[in-house]
């Protein structure tokens, strides 16, 4: 059943007008804000790729730790949280924050040592896309969630799509939404994603524990990265002498951001725009063939021995969520 929006009807109709008016500039200032992106990747990955080692095993990107806090940083990070519902009331944000972090960091830590780890089993990922696995863990805004309602309630609420883009702008960081649940239905998982990519003109990526959703990847816990373009601002910082140590940010504390709520007034569901965006990102993969959902790398290379697994006990070469 579709909850009602707590938005007054004059509200909700200037918030629809608003809707309708931005939908095309947010859609094509998305296209250029990701194209730009892509240029910038292809730069680092292929025309003056980044090596092995620019951060070692012991920087805070690999440990998580501040070194500003002697903390880990994912908590002084942590700019929104929601209450947790009540059938997610085990699941401390610790935990989510925790998992979420790490993994990401372990990616990193792949790029750190030196001699450098031969792409394969070992090392999936170019160190290029590992170094901005750093930056989005590190150096992110985040927020954290419930679940997917809980997700659309606030992105669908102006107030806090208000506040969002003023952290984005004083801060010039990248924002990373988590979930507590991490039992979701992949395809509205999929139109969040393009929710937000309706209301901003910024890409987003919709990582989780089940199967691949759209251009997303593995995750612990859902955590959907909001690609506002700063990190290329770390990760280029790299190839300058000091780089490294400029890289880890200072923690963005707390009491800073959304102060003034409630910010969850939003609708919960995805209407036909953003299902529309959607399915049209999800056809685009399918024509992809085996190559998937990766954009930057063949993954028939990268994941040969578990497309020969998978082979073998006559399943399909990727777990992608089909609609």
């Amino acid at each position: 059943m579709r909850r009602r929006s707590h938005v007054p009807s004059t509200g909700l109709f200037d918030e629809s007008v608003a809707y309708w008016l931005t939908l095309p500039l947010h859609w094509s200032g998305q296209m250029f804000r990701n194209g730009s992106d892509i240029l910038r990747v292809l730069d680092i990955l292929r025309f003056r790729p980044l090596a092995a080692g620019l951060v070692n095993v012991d920087h805070p990107w690999v440990t998580g730790v501040s070194p500003h806090t002697g903390e880990l940083i994912w908590r002084d990070n942590l700019i929104y949280r929601s209450p947790p519902a009540e059938h997610l009331a085990n699941i401390s944000d610790e935990t989510v924050l925790l998992a979420n972090g790490r993994f990401l960091a372990q990616r990193v830590r792949q790029s750190a040592i030196v001699p450098e780890v031969p792409i394969g089993p070992a090392r999936r990922m170019p160190h290029c896309i590992n170094y901005m696995h750093g930056s989005s863990h590190f150096n992110s805004g985040i927020i954290l969630l419930n679940d997917l309602q809980d997700a659309y309630r606030h992105i669908n609420d102006p107030a806090f799509r208000r506040e969002l883009a003023r952290f984005v702008k004083a801060e010039r960081r990248e924002v990373l939404f988590m979930l507590r649940d991490r039992d979701y239905d992949p395809r509205e998982y999929a139109y969040l994603s393009c929710c937000m990519r309706t209301h901003f003109r910024w890409f987003c990526n919709p990582n989780g524990p089940q199967a691949h959703v759209l251009w997303g990847n593995s995750a612990p816990f859902p955590a959907a990265n909001l690609i506002t373009g700063y990190w290329s601002d770390d990760v280029y910082a790299l190839k300058k002498s000091g780089g490294a140590d400029a890289v880890a940010r200072p923690p963005i504390g707390h009491g800073h951001y959304f102060q003034s709520g409630p910010y969850d007034q939003g609708r919960e569901y995805a209407i036909w725009p953003e299902k529309l965006l959607a399915w049209g990102s999800y056809y685009r993969i399918r024509m992809r063939g085996r190559k998937g959902g990766m954009f930057f790398i063949d993954r028939r290379d990268v994941y040969a021995d578990q497309i020969a697994r998978r082979a073998q006990r006559g399943l399909p070469d990727e777990e992608r969520a089909r609609f």
